[in-house]
């Protein structure tokens, strides 16, 4: 029997890949590449994007992001969340980003759901993220809060949190 010996990649040789707009993240020494998003996913995260980073501007020292950007949430574990606010402001000239955003989001594609339901989560939670949204293209989203995010609710009518007061996105609006 031949013995396989998967190559996990380190942080450094993570960094030292060349500069790119595709979503590739390392966790645990797997890199991931995601396909382009489609149009409607797109949409979504460019919806949630804007209408977030008005909200941070509204609400200093707040900065709300979007993928591409390389956020490290522990060693060896260097993702990219569709949308991120960090509440407590950001030095933008860091690369990779050194903070555990806040929140983050991600809408869900055919070809990622799994990771963003599960592994993404479980990343988010262990390292501290207070609120994970999962918008689904289909109409609908989720909110994880809690410890290690563990506590799972679907969204009736609007994204809102105690986090972010005064934000409040209708999803009659944001599917319209």
């Amino acid at each position: 029997m031949l013995a396989v010996r998967p190559h996990y990649v380190t942080e450094e040789e993570f960094l030292k890949l060349p500069e790119s707009l595709e979503k590739v993240e390392l966790i645990d020494g797997e890199v991931f590449v995601a396909p382009a998003p489609n149009p409607r996913h797109q949409n979504l995260q460019l919806e949630l994007a804007v209408e977030l980073r008005l909200w941070a501007r509204a609400h200093p020292p707040a900065v709300a992001l979007t993928a591409p950007a390389d956020v490290r949430f522990g060693p060896d574990r260097l993702l990219q969340p569709d949308v991120m606010v960090f509440l407590d402001g950001l030095d933008l000239d860091q690369n990779p980003i050194a903070r555990v955003p806040a929140i983050c989001i991600e809408v869900l594609s055919p070809s990622n759901r799994s990771h963003d339901l599960l592994t993404k989560r479980f990343v988010y939670g262990a390292s501290g993220v207070q609120l994970y949204w999962i918008v689904d293209p289909a109409g609908h989203a989720e909110q994880w809060t809690g410890p290690h995010l563990t506590e799972g609710t679907r969204v009736i009518e609007a994204l809102e949190h105690p986090l972010l007061p005064g934000f409040r996105l209708a999803l009659k609006d944001l599917f319209r």
